[in-house]
């Protein structure tokens, strides 16, 4: 129960400090296999993107709770994968059910390609 609570205050300082700006996360600039960059487009749209948006930045669906994904810094994709898979909190749904670790891989090698296009604006 212990692990439960601390990883909380871990996920808000990873957000804050994507929103702080910086140099950009190693995860964000990794290179991403076009395949899998490819798959995971579709599918980011068809499982984020109501309450990500279709740009990364927040969806109206939810209401202003789920986070931008556009940010240069933040959680590792080891991070973002769990959190795909158990979910957090009220608004965010666990996936595990519905997607295979492969395809939430591909989602995050998705949101980090848009995230390192952002760099070069």
């Amino acid at each position: 129960m212990m692990r439960t609570k601390l990883a909380a205050p871990g996920l808000v300082l990873a957000l804050v400090l994507a929103a702080c700006g910086g140099g950009a996360s190693p995860d964000v600039t990794k290179v991403r296999e076009a395949a899998s960059v490819e798959a995971g487009t579709a599918l980011y749209e068809a499982n984020c993107a109501r309450c990500h948006g279709a740009d990364l930045r927040g969806g109206s669906y939810s209401g202003g709770i789920a986070p931008s994904l556009s940010g240069k810094t933040g959680p590792s994709d080891a991070l973002l994968i769990e959190i795909v898979k158990r979910g957090r909190g009220l608004g965010m749904p666990s996936f595990a059910t519905q997607l295979e670790e492969t395809e939430i891989a591909s989602i995050i090698d998705y949101v980090r390609s848009v995230q390192a296009a952002l760099i070069d604006e």
